[in-house]
C-alpha cells in the first residue's frame, strides 16, 4: 500500500490573518504541514499523509477564522477532506461565511482517488456605497 495525501494551500489575500480556530485529523495519519496562523497577504500548507503500508486513508478538518485587533472579523473557513481506505467514496466539504469569499480548486475529489493537492484563495467580499445603504435601509425598515 502506498502512502496517500491530502494537501491544501491556502493563499489569505485579506488584510486579516486567518487563524485556526479548530482542527481534526483522522488517528494514525502524519502531519507534514499544519500552521497555527496565516498572516495576512500570506499563504500556509495544510498537508498529512498516511504512512505506506497503513490500511487507512487521510481525512483532516479546519476551521480557520480571520482575526485582527483592530477590525471586525471578516468571517470564517471551514474545510474537510476524506480520503477513506475502506471505501472508495471521497469527500469535500467546504464552506466561506460571512464577509469572506473562497475559490476551491479542485472543488470535488473523486471516488476512487487515493490523493488531493487543492488551492483556496480566501478573499474579502467588496460592497459598494449603494449596496451598504440597501442594507441599512433595510434593517431600519424592518
Amino acid at each position: 500500500m502506498p502512502k496517500w495525501t491530502a494537501r491544501l494551500t491556502v493563499i489569505n489575500t485579506t488584510n486579516q490573518d486567518l487563524k485556526l480556530a479548530s482542527k481534526y485529523i483522522y488517528n494514525g495519519n502524519s502531519i507534514v504541514s499544519f500552521p497555527e496562523i496565516i498572516p495576512a497577504k500570506n499563504e500556509g500548507v495544510y498537508e498529512i499523509f498516511t504512512p505506506s503500508g497503513k490500511p487507512l486513508g487521510p481525512e483532516f478538518k479546519i476551521s480557520l477564522v480571520a482575526q485582527t485587533d483592530k477590525q471586525n472579523s471578516l468571517g470564517s473557513f471551514e474545510f474537510h477532506v476524506d480520503i477513506p481506505y475502506w471505501s472508495s467514496r471521497n469527500t469535500l466539504q467546504y464552506h466561506c461565511n460571512r464577509d469572506l469569499t473562497c475559490q476551491v480548486s479542485p472543488s470535488t475529489i473523486y471516488d476512487s482517488d487515493h490523493n488531493y493537492n487543492g488551492e483556496v484563495k480566501i478573499g474579502a467580499r467588496v460592497t459598494n456605497d449603494a449596496e451598504n445603504k440597501k442594507i441599512l435601509s433595510e434593517k431600519v425598515s424592518s
